[in-house]
C-alpha cells in the first residue's frame, strides 16, 4: 500500500513521513519504534520563512521587488536501535507568512521568519538538552529600499553537537540552510540551488524607464528549473515544487512585475524553502511567498 507520493505506508510500520497535515495543537507527536530492527534513521528538516512584499508602482520611479525567504538546515541522525527509547515524539516547524501587499509608496511589508524549529527528542517537550535530531527555521525576507534592493532572509544555521546531544552516539549530519535573493529590480535573475532544499527568488521590480522585469527563476542542480522569468507573463505570481521521491524542494519564484497590472505575490516555498518575493504593480504591490513547513523522515530496519 503507497502512503504520501507513493512511498511506502507508514502501515509497513518500517518508514514514516511527519509533515503539518495533521500536526496536533500542542505539536508533539508521538513515534513508537518497531520491534526487530537494528538502525533508526532521521531526517529532519527545518521550516522556511517568508518573502517580503514589494512596493506600489509609480510611473518614472524605480523600485525593487521583495527579497526571498531563507530555507530551513537539515539534520540528519543514524543511530543503532538499541540506543533509540521505545517512544520519540515529533515536532514540525511551520513556515514564515509572506509579507502583505501594500497600497502606499515607497512601503513594503517584510516577511515572517519560520515560526518553531523541527526537531525529534525523547520527551514531549522542546528541551534541547534531549534532541536526538533537530533543524532550524529560516530568517524572514527584508523590505525594499527604494532602488536598493532588499536582502534575501538569511538560511538557518546549521545544527551542532551541543543543540542534538544524544546524536553523538551515532552518524550524524548537520547542514545550514540556503539564503533567500534580493529583490530585482528588472530583468530574470537566477537562483542556483546549493542543496536540494532553497531559500526563496526575489521578485521584480521597474526601472525609471517604466519597465517592467520577470521574477527569478530556480535551478535545482541542473536536474529542475522552476520558472519565474521570461517564459511567464508580465504580473505572473510564482510558483514551487517539492518532491519526496527525488528528495528535492524548491523555494518559491519570485513573482513577475508589471506597470499595468497590480502586483503578484511570491511563489509559496516547497518543505523547508522560503517564500518568493512580491512583485512591483501599479496600486498595489504584491505579497510575498509563505516559506514551506518543516519535514521530518524516519526510516527503521
Amino acid at each position: 500500500m503507497d502512503g504520501f507520493q507513493h512511498l511506502p505506508s507508514q502501515q509497513d510500520q518500517r518508514f514514516w513521513v511527519y509533515t503539518s497535515q495533521n500536526r496536533p495543537l500542542n505539536g508533539f507527536q508521538p513515534w513508537s519504534k518497531p520491534p526487530g530492527i537494528s538502525f533508526v534513521h532521521i531526517i529532519c528538516i527545518g521550516a522556511g520563512a517568508g518573502g517580503s512584499g514589494a512596493f506600489p508602482y509609480t510611473a518614472g520611479v524605480a523600485a525593487r521587488g521583495g527579497s526571498g525567504g531563507g530555507g530551513g538546515a537539515l539534520s540528519s541522525v543514524f543511530l543503532p536501535a538499541y540506543l533509540v527509547p521505545d517512544t520519540l515524539y515529533v515536532n514540525i516547524g511551520i513556515g514564515g507568512t509572506g509579507g502583505t501587499s501594500s497600497n502606499v509608496a515607497s512601503t513594503a511589508n517584510a516577511g515572517f521568519s519560520g515560526f518553531n524549529s523541527t526537531f525529534v527528542t525523547f520527551y514531549p517537550a522542546q528541551s534541547a538538552g534531549y534532541a536526538l535530531c533537530s533543524a532550524g527555521p529560516g530568517n524572514a525576507g527584508t523590505v525594499p529600499a527604494g532602488t536598493a534592493g532588499a536582502i534575501g532572509g538569511g538560511g538557518s544555521v546549521a545544527a551542532t553537537a551541543t543543540s542534538m546531544p544524544i546524536s553523538q552516539v551515532g552518524l550524524r549530519n548537520y547542514l545550514a540552510g540556503q539564503n533567500g535573493q534580493s529583490g530585482g529590480q528588472n530583468g530574470a535573475t537566477v537562483v542556483t540551488a546549493v542543496y536540494r532544499i532553497t531559500g526563496g527568488g526575489g521578485g521584480s521590480g521597474n526601472s525609471a524607464a517604466n519597465v517592467a522585469g520577470a521574477g527569478s527563476s530556480i535551478l535545482m542542480a541542473g536536474d529542475y528549473a522552476l520558472q519565474g522569468a521570461a517564459s511567464l507573463p508580465a504580473g505572473s505570481a510564482g510558483a514551487k515544487i517539492e518532491n519526496l521521491i527525488q528528495f528535492l524542494s524548491a523555494g518559491g519564484t519570485g513573482a513577475s512585475s508589471s506597470t499595468t497590472i497590480s502586483g503578484s505575490t511570491g511563489g509559496w516555498g516547497g518543505f523547508g524553502s522560503g517564500g518568493g518575493g512580491g512583485s512591483v504593480g501599479p496600486g498595489l504591490g504584491g505579497a510575498g511567498g509563505r516559506g514551506g513547513d518543516g519535514l521530518v523522515i524516519i526510516t527503521c530496519g
